[in-house]
C-alpha cells in the first residue's frame, strides 16, 4: 500500500523522499531504558544566551516573539510549544502532515509557508523578519547555517552527530529552553512519554525483545535502527537493540541482498516506501532464499511498515510520535505474537 502523501512525495521526486529518510551518524551505546528528557541546555528564559551548534554560534539577546522554522520537524516542535511560526517550509503544494494539520487547526494564527522544493528559501525567511530561526533538524544545515545566521540567531542541534543522535525529546528541550518556554517543552515531552508508558504497560510481551527496523531504498537496504540514532520509539516501548545494531553505524549500515542476514533480531520490521524503485521489491525480498532463512522471518516475527509511517518514524516529533504509535502498535503486536 502506498499512501497519498508518499505518492505526492514521489511526484516531487525520489530525491525528496530520500532526503526525508536520511539521518545517519556514528554508532553509540543504545538506550535500554525509556527516554528521559535531557537537562536544559540553554538559559530557560534568561537572556542573552549563546546558541551553539556544530557550524558556529549566534547570540539571542531576548526572548523571541517571531520564530521561523526550516523543517517540518521544527514546525512540529514550535507548535507543540504553543508557538506559531511566522514562516515554515513545505514541498510544493503538499499539505502539512496530518498531525501537523491538527495542531495548525487549533492555532490562533496562520503560518506563512514557503516552497522548499529547491531548498531553504533564505529570502522568504528574511522577509518574515524572524527574531530567531529554529533549525534543530535538516539535512542541508551545513550549507544553510551561515546564510540563516545572517538573518537571525539560529537554534540548531548539538554535536557533530546531533542530526541523527538527538532524540525528538532532546530537540524539543533545546528549542523550548532557547525560546524561553521550558515548562511547555517539559509538558509536551511528558504527554508523549505517558502515552508510551501506557502502551508499554499494556504490552509486557515487548519487554526485552530485540528489534531491527530496515528501509529498502533505491540504492541500498538501510539498517535504520542502529545505535546512535533515535531509536527511542522502540526502546520506550520496552524493546532492545540486537548486538548488530551496536556494530554498525551510518557508514556501515547499507546492506545488500547478500548481507541481509544482519537484520536478524527477535522482531524484524521492513519498509518499502520506494516500491518498484527500491533496490529490491517486497515480493522479491520476501521470497529471497537468504531472507526467508532469517530466524525472525522463519519464525513469523517479520512485519511490514506501511509507507505513510516511514517519514515520521525517520524524523520523529512531539506531534508525530503518538500518531505513529497508533499505527505501529497493531503491527508490533502481530510481529511479536505469543512466541
Amino acid at each position: 500500500m502506498t499512501s497519498s502523501r508518499t505518492r505526492a512525495l514521489a511526484a516531487v521526486g525520489v530525491a525528496a523522499l530520500v532526503a526525508v529518510l536520511s539521518a545517519c551518524s556514528d554508532a553509540a551505546s543504545p538506550p535500554t531504558e525509556p527516554t528521559q528528557p535531557p537537562a536544559t541546555v540553554e538559559s530557560s528564559g534568561v537572556y542573552p544566551v549563546t546558541l551553539d551548534s556544530p557550524f558556529g554560534s549566534t547570540e539571542l539577546d531576548a526572548q523571541p516573539e517571531r520564530v521561523a522554522v526550516v523543517s517540518a520537524v521544527d514546525l512540529d516542535i514550535a507548535l507543540a510549544l504553543g508557538i506559531v511560526p511566522v514562516t515554515a517550509p513545505r514541498l510544493g503544494d503538499l499539505p502539512p502532515d496530518p498531525w501537523t494539520q491538527n495542531a495548525l487547526a487549533d492555532a490562533e494564527e496562520e503560518v506563512d509557508f514557503y516552497d522548499a522544493t529547491d531548498g531553504t528559501d533564505y529570502a522568504a525567511i528574511a522577509a518574515a523578519e524572524p527574531d530567531v530561526i529554529l533549525a534543530t533538524s535538516g539535512w542541508t544545515l551545513a550549507e544553510d547555517y551561515e546564510p540563516l545566521a545572517a538573518i537571525a540567531p539560529v537554534v540548531s542541534f548539538r554535536g557533530a552527530d546531533g542530526l541523527a543522535a538527538m532524540t525528538w525529546a532532546d530537540r524539543t528541550t533545546v528549542a523550548a529552553a532557547a525560546l524561553g518556554v521550558p515548562e511547555q517543552g517539559a509538558a509536551a515531552i511528558a504527554g508523549v512519554q505517558q502515552r508510551f508508558a501506557d502502551a508499554r504497560a499494556a504490552h509486557p510481551q515487548f519487554a526485552g525483545r530485540s528489534i531491527t527496523y530496515a528501509v529498502v531504498r533505491p540504492d541500498q537496504i538501510s539498517y535504520v535502527s542502529v545505535a546512535g540514532s533515535d531509536v527511542s520509539f522502540f526502546t520506550d516501548l520496552g524493546f532492545t537493540l540486537p548486538p548488530t545494531a551496536t556494530q554498525l553505524d551510518g557508514t556501515t549500515s547499507a546492506l545488500t541482498p547478500q548481507s541481509i542476514g544482519l537484520l536478524d533480531a527477535d522482531v524484524l520490521l521492513v519498509a518499502y516506501p520506494f516500491g518498484d524503485q527500491g533496490l529490491v521489491g517486497r515480493a522479491a525480498l520476501e521470497t529471497d532464499k537468504t531472507f526467508v532463512k532469517i530466524p525472525a522471518v522463519a519464525a513469523g516475527h517479520y512485519a511490514v511498515v506501511e509507507d505513510d509511517v516511514v517519514p515520521p518514524l525517520a524524523n520523529p516529533t512531539p506531534l508525530s510520535q503518538t500518531w505513529v504509535l497508533e499505527r505501529l502498535l497493531p503491527v508490533l503486536e502481530g510481529a511479536v505474537g505469543s512466541g
